[in-house]
C-alpha cells in the first residue's frame, strides 16, 4: 500500500451533471449515518423524509447495543436497495455535515463537480482511493473529471501525490500536469455561519425528497 500522508487535500475538477444525475450521485455517495449531529431538528427532519422511502429509524440516543444490532440489518438492506456505495474517503456530505466548513463534497446540488477546500483521510493509500474512484466511475459512467490529492502543509502549499482521470465508466491513475483546481480554504464568514442555527444543513427537504424518490424507484 502506498500511503498518501495523514490528511491529503482533495482537488476535483469536472464537467457539470444534470439535475437527475446530481440526485443520484448525492443520494448514493452519502453516508446516511445521521447520529452525532447537534442539529437534532434537522436530523429528525432528514430521517422523516428518508423514512418515506424505506430508511429504518436509527435507535434513540442512549439506546443499547441490542437496539443498534437490530437496526443494522434493515439499514444495510435499505442502503443496498437504493445503491449506496461503500466509500470511506470520497463520500459527499451535502445533506448534512458537522465538519467546521459545513456540508461539502466533490459534487454539489447545483450539478457542479469540483472541490478544493477539504482533506480526506486518515492515511488513505493510493490503492484505496483508486478503488473508490473506480467504484464511483462504474456507478456513474456519465462522470468526466480529474482528481488529485496533495500533501498540503501549514502554508497551504504542497506537492501533488496522485492524479486520477474518471470518464466513460473508468478511473485510472494518470500523470499530473499541474494542479487540476486552485487550492482554497473555508472562508472566515462561512465558519461563522456554520456555528449558527442551520449551519449543518446542505439541502432543502423538498430537494432531498425529490432525490430520494427518484433513486428509490430505480431498479438496481
Amino acid at each position: 500500500m502506498t500511503d498518501l500522508t495523514k490528511w491529503p487535500r482533495l482537488l476535483v475538477a469536472g464537467e457539470p451533471v444534470t439535475r437527475e444525475q446530481t440526485n443520484e450521485i448525492l443520494i448514493r455517495t452519502s453516508d446516511w449515518f445521521l447520529a452525532g449531529f447537534s442539529d437534532w431538528e434537522w436530523t429528525a427532519a432528514v430521517e422523516s423524509v428518508a423514512a418515506e422511502h424505506g430508511m429504518p429509524a436509527q435507535p434513540a440516543p442512549g439506546a443499547g447495543p441490542e437496539a443498534w444490532k437490530a437496526y443494522w440489518g434493515p439499514m444495510k438492506a435499505w442502503r443496498e436497495r437504493i445503491g449506496v456505495l461503500r466509500l470511506e474517503y470520497l463520500k459527499n456530505e451535502r445533506i448534512m455535515s458537522a465538519w467546521i466548513g459545513g456540508p461539502h463534497g466533490w459534487c454539489d446540488w447545483d450539478g457542479r463537480i469540483g472541490c478544493s477546500n477539504y482533506n480526506i483521510g486518515k492515511h488513505p493509500s493510493v490503492e484505496e482511493v483508486t478503488a473508490e474512484w473506480q467504484t464511483i466511475a462504474a456507478a456513474f459512467p456519465y462522470l468526466k473529471l480529474h482528481a488529485q490529492v496533495l500533501d498540503v502543509d501549514e502554508d497551504g502549499t504542497g506537492p501533488v501525490l496522485a492524479t486520477w482521470a474518471v470518464m466513460d465508466g473508468r478511473a485510472a491513475l494518470v500523470e499530473p500536469v499541474g494542479e487540476v483546481a486552485r487550492l482554497s480554504e473555508v472562508d472566515e464568514w462561512d465558519l461563522i455561519a456554520r456555528l449558527l442555527p442551520g449551519g449543518q444543513r446542505g439541502v432543502t427537504l423538498e430537494r432531498l425528497g425529490e432525490a430520494l424518490a427518484q433513486v428509490a424507484k430505480e431498479e438496481r
